[in-house]
């Protein structure tokens, strides 16, 4: 095509106002200046490349994006610049040759004017939609294969933070590939997703969780997020205070079906491993409760029941020992044992119970009543272990025995 040739001479001051331009659109501050030099060559070699396109006639189905550009793309990608401001940056290439070809062509007084303009926008169709369909492949696979690269060095570099002890760790190094200060105090958190929701689901919910949590924890900066299946995750957040209640009550109104378990604020490096052990802690707590679990678990609110997950065989002696028959699993037992730890918080007043459990006064007493007539439950001693083994029964569903 004639034209490609004639724009030849017209190619580097249309590559300079493309530079001008882009940078506007992609400002080199947000992307470091040591790319500003690889953009203008890109630039160049995309508006060279459709000239001696255009000039030989070449196929454009057939062209592949030049190795400058394709290395651009991928270094955009692995800074976080939007494919779509790439693509638009294209366009607006694709646009500024267009004037320029179209210009020449209107130049040159003809009667086939309108067809030639026609095959120069096809060409143009054809040539951007191969531009576009390369590059965004090879942004996504440099996308991808960076993010998953990044995600196991991240993975590794937790790992290490949690498995080396007292040892020494090059914190410098570790808050580099982290992006995250672990000279202050630390909150973890464990989110689960409940049975029944889909792939797609969990993904969702866990997302709109850790941006809740995030939003409620103060301190500021970044957070740490880690998978730890397909169902759940694990975030650590910077927190010198926490408002627990507020939280549960918006995870709580958001509807979203996850349960979530924090650990003890811990400080530095020791800290940042503590946290999340005792996040793990009330997680498995809450696992082993079952349905009955709340929504949102504080270790530090259960920290002598989630301590004895290790003795299954003494808890459930302790039980069997203090409690008796009332330690059977069923709903019988169940209401009255709920109502003998309220009964028991609120220092054996009938009707301060009554106000808790919102039934009569007299229903309370029945209750009482039932407790230490049928099940010989003494409430009128010291009572530690009773309080600590319906705690337990609370907990650890697995020590009740099954109903007959």
């Amino acid at each position: 095509m004639w034209v490609g040739q004639a724009l030849g001479p017209l190619t580097v001051s249309i590559t300079d106002d493309l530079i001008r331009v882009t940078e506007q659109m992609i400002p080199v501050t947000d992307i470091a200046f040591d790319l500003a030099e690889m953009r203008a060559a890109s630039i160049a070699e995309n508006i060279a490349l459709v000239q001696y396109v255009l000039a030989n006639n070449i196929d454009p189905a057939t062209v592949a994006p030049p190795a400058g550009a394709a290395a651009y793309v991928q270094r955009l990608a692995r800074r976080g610049v939007p494919l779509t401001v790439l693509l638009r940056a294209y366009g607006l290439g694709q646009y500024q040759l267009l004037d320029a070809a179209i210009g020449l062509i209107l130049a040159v007084p003809s009667t086939d004017q309108a067809a030639r303009i026609a095959e120069l926008l096809k060409f143009a169709g054809t040539y951007l939609d191969r531009l576009n369909s390369s590059m965004g492949r090879i942004y996504e696979t440099e996308r991808d294969r960076w993010l998953s690269s990044r995600q196991a060095a991240r993975q590794q570099w937790i790992t290490r933070l949690l498995d080396d002890g007292d040892g020494d760790v090059d914190r410098p190094a570790a808050e580099a590939a982290l992006g995250y200060r672990l000279d202050r105090q630390h909150l973890a958190a464990e989110v689960w997703t409940l049975p029944g929701a889909t792939s797609t689901d969990t993904v969702r919910v866990l997302e709109q969780t850790r941006q809740l949590i995030a939003a409620a924890v103060p301190g500021g900066g970044t957070d740490i997020v880690a998978t730890t299946g397909d169902r759940d995750m694990r975030l650590w957040l910077p927190a010198e205070d926490f408002s627990l209640d507020r939280l549960t009550e918006q995870i709580k109104a958001s509807g979203l079906p996850v349960r979530v378990a924090f650990g003890s604020v811990g400080g530095g490096v020791p800290g940042f491993r503590r946290t999340a052990r005792s996040a793990a802690r009330a997680k498995a707590l809450a696992v082993s409760a079952g349905q009955a679990a709340p929504t949102v678990i504080d270790f530090d609110a259960v920290a002598p029941f989630a301590l004895l997950a290790d003795e299954p065989d003494e808890l459930a002696d302790l039980v069997h020992r203090v409690l008796g028959p009332l330690a059977v699993d069923n709903a019988k037992t169940e209401l009255l044992r709920h109502t003998l730890e309220v009964f028991l918080a609120e220092s054996g007043s009938y009707s301060r119970t009554a106000r808790v459990l919102q039934v009569h006064r007299n229903t309370v007493q029945y209750r009482v009543q039932q407790l230490t007539g049928r099940y010989g439950i003494a409430v009128d001693t010291d009572n530690f272990e009773l309080r600590f083994a319906l705690g337990v029964c609370r907990w650890y569903r697995h020590v009740l025995t099954a109903p007959i």
